[in-house]
């Protein structure tokens, strides 16, 4: 009975242990780690090498020069005699002091060595070395300005940092200014456009659209090149002379006013307007109701050219109203059925369809439909549209009262003008829209109407550059709201050397069209309140060729770049000073709306005084306290009675010293024309607060991103 409760004694005893143990194994695994990772960070190599040496040292005075035996030295005898405790004292500090002794003249010199000599050499070699580059392919879109060193002062800093905007900001707009030379391009648009045309590329729901405009003619190859390396180049569209995309500016569901209206604000920004505000009024009536008349006839479909033809050729326009009241049933057709082709196959075509009627209108040739030209038209593969009969179909009311509307206006107020006053009002407009008419133009942003989708007769498909009459076929350019949503980018290369007037009128419809379609997003987004939509980057180099401005219109970029924040836009201009937008914008502080939109500035080095003035004040001043001394001296004079000369007087001498508060620039004017190549002062906002002004040194793109900016400029790389 004894035995068997021993073993349960020593069973319960045993149980209390282990549970002891498993409890508190954790804690004392947790402090043995704790304990050699403190080991381990002060087990540095020149603790390694002094503890060795130190061993070494000991076991050599050991063996060559050991402690004395006892009877050898007296002394030590007696201290072991009277003091046993001393005597081991000395027995044991003289056994470690060889090795202690050796172990710290080991750690001396090397601490000597490093604080002398490596150190100072690690910290030259590591001086201005770039931390690492931030995230790659963040979740948000993000944009790396360049390095950040002293903020006021162009100097290097051992650690230097970056300048990063994040997705706030940048829906706020990137100002650029810069003189010729400075780097506008190379190393803030082209870097730029990378990071954020790179984001995400490789998923397409999320990568950005954009639409790139300048003047040049090689941003846009560039472009094409960065969207490659990205995997995205079938993303990129180029729209331009001699291009495959052609594109009409009034094909959109803007109402005829509206797309009156942008022609005529468009006319002002080019041509300039006077103070009587009757003749863009006027011009813009003429306008819209051509473009009324010409949605109330077959195909609804106008152009630039059309326009135009009809505000010269008075009977071109009484022609079309008669046809437009034929096709509204108010009139009798001349023909029951009739198909047309394009006027430059019926060119191409000239020798075997001349014998049949044709009738020109609005690029298409008409012709009464049969058996023998249906025939023709399919042996000669020619894509052809079929118009119905009028008589077969009930023209829609709100059709027949378009056409009453144009009617009246034509009867009762254009004809009613004087002659001379309606040769005034097209002359005006006749200017600008005159620039559509030439062919080459005409093939681009002047196309022929889309196959009429109620026709049944299947139309040879053309591929992009098949040629008809020795021309290239042209593809009709998707909807701008199409290609912002598929994450395209459009580019717009039409080099300014060889039109300027026609660079900038097309590249400003092109550029209102893009905005006023990405303007519809808020809408779209309150209807799809989980839909994710994907950001649009606007990139326009040399912007003071296609800057416009509203001031009282309902038209111009200060009102579209107002309200891009919420539709995901990223506008990015660059333009050579202010004075360059100045100079081509009307109204006295047009420019400052405008300047305002665009909350992050970058200054590069500017050449005109007026320019650098006022990225002085844009940067602010900040409060200083100078000090200011003033003296007194007054005296008495006297006689000295062992020179005979005057001397010896009394006097006395004050000084005062007080302080005053000043304001002074943060960067004076001067800074702004001193800056080199691929320097900067930016005055960067973060989407919720203006942040101070600062010095930036801007990467560009031919240059690795992890070479320091002094270094490279040392290379001469810069």
């Amino acid at each position: 009975m004894a035995d068997s409760f021993s073993t349960l004694h020593a069973l319960a005893w045993s149980i209390a242990a282990l549970s002891l143990l498993a409890t508190l194994a954790p804690l004392l695994i947790r402090y043995a780690t704790r304990g050699a990772r403190w080991l381990a960070s002060r087990f540095t190599w020149r603790g390694t090498v002094a503890g060795g040496v130190g061993v070494a040292a000991l076991i050599a005075h050991a063996r060559w020069r050991p402690w004395p035996e006892e009877g050898e030295n007296v002394i030590l005898d007696l201290v072991a005699a009277t003091d046993p405790a001393a005597y081991a004292v000395l027995f044991w500090w003289s056994l470690a002091l060889p090795g202690l002794a050796a172990g710290m003249t080991v750690l001396g010199a090397s601490g000597a060595w490093r604080l002398w000599v490596a150190e100072p050499g690690r910290a030259r070699r590591s001086r201005g070395l770039l931390p690492p580059w931030p995230e790659e392919d963040p979740a948000e879109p993000r944009l790396v300005i360049g390095e950040l060193h002293h903020p006021t002062e162009g100097r290097e800093i051992e650690k230097p940092s970056w300048l990063v905007l994040d997705e706030r900001g940048l829906y706020t707009g990137i100002a650029i200014f810069g003189a010729i030379g400075t780097g506008k391009t190379s190393a803030c648009m082209n870097p730029f456009a990378r990071q954020l045309f790179g984001w995400q590329a490789a998923d397409p729901a999320k990568r950005a659209a954009g639409l790139v405009l300048e003047v040049k003619g090689d941003f846009c190859h560039q472009i094409r090149k960065m969207l490659q390396d990205a995997g995205r180049g079938e993303d990129y569209l180029e729209i331009g002379l001699g291009g495959r995309w052609q594109w009409n500016p009034l094909a959109t569901d803007m109402d005829s006013y509206s797309l009156a209206y942008s022609v005529a604000a468009l006319l002002n920004q080019l041509f300039g307007t006077g103070k009587e505000p009757f003749w863009q009024q006027a011009s813009t009536n003429l306008v819209r109701w051509i473009i009324e008349l010409h949605r109330a006839l077959p195909g609804h479909w106008v152009t630039l050219r059309d326009v135009y033809h009809c505000s010269i050729d008075p009977e071109l326009l009484k022609k079309r109203i008669v046809e437009a009241r034929q096709h509204a049933g108010l009139e009798a057709a001349p023909a029951d059925a009739a198909v047309s082709i394009d006027t430059q196959h019926l060119a191409d075509h000239t020798a075997d369809l001349a014998d049949l009627d044709w009738k020109e209108r609005g690029g298409r040739a008409f012709t009464p439909w049969n058996a023998d030209v249906q025939d023709r038209l399919t042996r000669l593969a020619i894509p052809q549209t079929h118009h119905e009969s009028p008589s077969d179909r009930v023209a829609p009311r709100d059709l027949v009262d378009r056409v009453l509307a144009v009617e009246r206006w034509y009867k009762n107020d254009w004809s009613a003008l004087d002659t001379k006053l309606r040769t005034s009002i097209v002359e005006g407009i006749s200017v600008f829209l005159a620039m559509f008419d030439l062919p080459d133009v005409a093939r681009v942003f002047c196309p022929s109407p889309p196959p009429d989708p109620r026709n049944t007769t299947v139309e040879p498909v053309a591929g992009p550059y098949s040629t008809a009459g020795g021309l290239p076929v042209l593809e009709a350019l998707p909807s701008l709201e199409t290609l912002i949503e598929d994450g395209k980018v459009l580019a717009f290369n039409m080099p300014a050397g060889a039109s300027p007037a026609l660079a900038r009128a097309a590249g400003v419809l092109l550029k209102n069209a893009w905005l006023q379609a990405l303007l519809k997003r808020p809408a779209a987004m309150a209807r799809a309140p989980g839909r994710y939509f994907r950001p649009a980057v606007f990139v326009c180099d040399e912007y003071q060729a296609f800057a416009t401005v509203g001031e009282d219109d309902p038209s111009g970029d200060e009102k579209a770049f107002a309200l891009t924040r919420q539709c995901r836009c990223i506008p990015i201009v660059a333009t050579q000073s202010v004075s360059s937008l100045r100079s081509v914008l009307r109204g006295q502080d047009a420019w400052r709306t405008l300047i305002q939109t665009l909350r992050t500035r970058i200054f590069l080095s500017l050449s005109d005084s007026s320019s650098a003035a006022l990225a002085s004040e844009m940067c602010g001043k900040i409060r200083r306290f100078s000090a200011s001394w003033s003296f007194s001296e007054q005296g008495k004079a006297g006689l000295s009675l062992t020179s005979a000369r005057p001397g010896g007087g009394r006097g006395s001498l004050g000084a005062s010293k007080s302080y005053r508060e000043t304001r002074d620039p943060l960067f004076h004017p001067r800074a702004f024309t001193r800056l080199d190549n691929c320097q900067a002062i930016c005055l960067p906002y973060d989407g919720v607060k203006s942040l101070d002004a600062t010095r930036v040194y801007l990467k560009p793109y031919y240059l690795p991103r992890d070479l320091p900016y002094w270094r490279a400029r040392a290379s001469g790389q810069l």
